[in-house]
C-alpha cells in the first residue's frame, strides 16, 4: 500500500483492517495516503475472502483530520511539495473521479465497512467516516466540517452521504456552521451507531466485524446493495431495485441451504454461547409459562404483572441483564420451573442472580427467612441488589395505585406488608453501591403508600428519610 497506509487481515476470517498511520499529522491524507487508500479498498473489493472492512486511524487523537493542507497548498500553487492530486486531464482542472483523498466517491461497494473513530473526524476525515456503513466512536471522538473555516469545500462525499445518514436539517447545521460535535451528540443525531469507552472503538469494531463476517454472505450483500442504491429514489423505483437484488437469490443454492438450516433448527439463535436474539424476549416467555396457573397459590391470578413491572423499572438503567433477572426473579422460588432448565436457557451466572433474589423456602419462620434473604441480597452482585430494590418499588407502587383506584382489599394488603417493607428499606439503606436516586425514590414511594393507608400504616416518626420510614 504505502508506509502510512496499513491493510491487513485482522485476526478473524473475512475481516480486514485498514489503518491510516500518520499520527504525527493527525492521520491527515496526502497524495501517498490517497493512493494507498485506493489500492487497499480496491483489494478489499476484489478479494472474495474479505467480507468486512474496519477503517481506523493510528494513535489516540485522530481518526483522520482530513486532507493534508500542505498538499492542498501545493495543489493551489501556494506551497511546496507534492500536490494532493494532479488533474487527470492537464487541460481540465477537475478533481479525480474516484475522490480527492482516496476512493471516497466509490458508491458500489456492497460489503460492510465499519469506521472505528478513535479521535477527531474532521473535514475529509468526517467524509471517510461517512463512507463507512457503521460508525463506532470512542467517547473522546469528535466530528465536524472544519474545512468551512478555511474556505475549502466538501469534495469526498460529505454533501451527499451526511444528509442521507442524519437527515437534511442536521446535515445542513454541520455543513453551514462548521461546528464540532462530540461523540454523544453524534450518537444522538444518528451519525454514530455506538459510543464506547475511549481506547476501545477498534476492539469493539473488530468484534462486530467478526460477528458480521460469520453471517451468510449473499443475502447480506444483496440487501446492502438494495438499501444503498435505493436511497433517494421514489418508492416504486426503490422497490424495483429491491426486487432486482432479491431475485438474484432465487434458485441459488444458498437460499435452499439457509431454509434447510432453519427447518432443521441448525441456526445461531440456538447457540447459547453466541446469542443473537435478545434474552429479554425469552426471559419474558419463560416467566409467562412458569407463572401460568399459579393464581391459586400466589394471589390474584395476574402474578406475571409483577415481574413485568419490575423489569420495566429496571429498563431505564440500560442493562438488559437487569431486565432478564427481573422477569425471572420469582421463577425458582414461586413456581415449579426446574433450576437445571433455567441454567440451560440463561447460564449459571443468571441462575445465581435468580437464586439470590428468591427467599429460602426451607426456613420455616417468615421473619427469619426475610432476614436471611436481605443478608444474601446485600452480599450478592450489585445487579441483584438493584433488582431487589425495584422489586420492592413495584410492590409499593402497585398497592398505591390499587388504593387510589378504590380497590377494597388493597388497604388491608398494604397494612399486612408495610412492616416487612420497612425492614426491607432499612436493609437497602445499608447496602453498598446502589444508585442513590433509586433509593430516594423508594423512600418517597413508601412514604406515599404509608400516607394512603392512613392510621395504623403511617411511619412512627413520619419522616421520609428517618429509620421509621423503612
Amino acid at each position: 500500500m504505502s508506509e502510512s497506509i496499513l491493510y491487513e487481515e485482522a485476526g478473524h476470517p473475512g475481516v480486514r483492517l485498514l489503518r491510516i498511520d500518520r499520527p504525527g499529522k493527525m492521520n491527515a491524507i496526502g497524495p501517498n495516503e490517497a493512493r494507498g487508500l485506493s489500492r487497499a479498498v480496491s483489494s478489499f473489493g476484489q478479494d472474495d475472502s474479505a467480507r468486512v472492512l474496519v477503517v481506523t486511524g493510528s494513535g489516540p487523537e485522530a481518526f483522520c483530520a482530513g486532507a493534508d493542507l500542505e498538499a492542498v497548498a501545493a495543489m493551489a500553487g501556494v506551497g511546496e511539495g507534492e500536490p494532493l492530486f494532479t488533474p487527470e486531464d492537464p487541460a481540465d482542472p477537475r478533481s479525480p473521479t474516484a475522490g480527492n483523498i482516496g476512493p471516497t466517491r466509490l458508491h458500489d461497494l456492497y460489503k460492510p465497512v465499519i469506521a472505528a473513530v478513535n479521535g477527531v473526524a474532521y473535514a475529509g476525515g468526517l467524509e471517510w467516516a461517512c463512507f463507512a456503513h457503521l460508525r463506532i466512536a470512542d467517547r473522546h471522538a469528535s466530528f465536524g466540517v472544519t474545512n468551512r473555516r478555511w474556505d475549502i469545500g466538501l469534495g469526498d462525499g460529505g454533501t451527499q452521504r451526511l444528509p442521507r445518514i442524519i437527515g437534511l436539517g442536521r446535515a445542513l447545521d454541520l455543513i453551514i456552521t462548521g461546528r464540532v460535535i462530540d461523540a454523544t451528540e453524534a450518537f444522538e443525531i444518528g451519525l454514530v451507531n455506538e459510543v464506547v469507552p475511549s481506547g476501545s472503538c477498534l476492539e469493539r469494531s473488530l468484534e462486530l466485524a467478526a460477528q458480521i463476517a460469520e453471517l451468510p454472505r449473499e443475502s447480506l450483500t444483496a440487501d446492502l446493495e438494495a438499501t444503498m442504491r435505493g436511497q433517494g429514489l421514489p418508492l416504486p423505483e426503490g422497490l424495483e431495485v429491491e426486487r432486482e437484488c432479491f431475485d438474484r437469490s432465487l434458485g441459488r443454492a444458498a437460499l435452499g441451504d439457509g431454509v434447510t438450516r432453519f427447518l432443521s433448527r441448525d441456526h445461531p439463535d440456538l447457540d447459547r454461547d453466541r446469542p443473537t436474539t435478545d434474552p429479554r424476549r425469552r426471559a419474558y416467555a419463560v416467566a409467562v409459562a412458569a407463572h401460568e396457573g399459579q393464581s391459586d397459590r400466589y394471589g390474584r391470578g395476574e402474578f406475571i404483572r409483577h415481574p413485568v413491572g419490575v423489569a420495566d423499572l429496571c429498563s431505564h438503567l440500560g442493562d438488559p441483564a437487569l431486565e432478564v433477572a427481573a422477569y425471572l426473579h420469582d421463577v425458582l422460588e414461586k413456581t415449579d420451573f426446574e433450576r437445571e432448565r433455567l441454567e440451560q436457557e440463561f447460564g449459571a451466572e443468571m441462575v445465581a442472580m435468580v437464586e439470590a433474589l428468591g427467599q429460602d423456602t426451607g426456613i420455616p419462620d417468615r421473619q427469619d427467612r426475610r432476614r436471611e434473604h436481605r443478608a444474601r441480597v446485600g452480599a450478592a452482585d450489585r445487579r441483584v441488589r438493584i433488582v431487589y430494590l425495584n422489586d420492592r418499588r413495584d410492590g409499593i407502587l402497585t398497592l398505591s395505585e390499587r388504593i387510589q383506584a378504590g380497590d377494597p382489599g388493597a388497604r388491608e394488603t398494604a397494612l399486612s406488608k408495610l412492616d416487612a417493607w420497612r425492614g426491607d428499606l432499612e436493609a437497602i439503606r445499608e447496602m453498598e453501591d446502589l444508585p442513590p436516586d433509586l433509593v430516594e425514590r423508594l423512600e418517597e414511594e413508601f412514604e406515599i403508600l404509608a400516607g394512603l393507608v392512613g392510621p395504623g400504616g403511617a411511619p412512627e416518626h413520619g419522616t421520609p428519610n428517618g429509620p421509621a420510614a423503612g
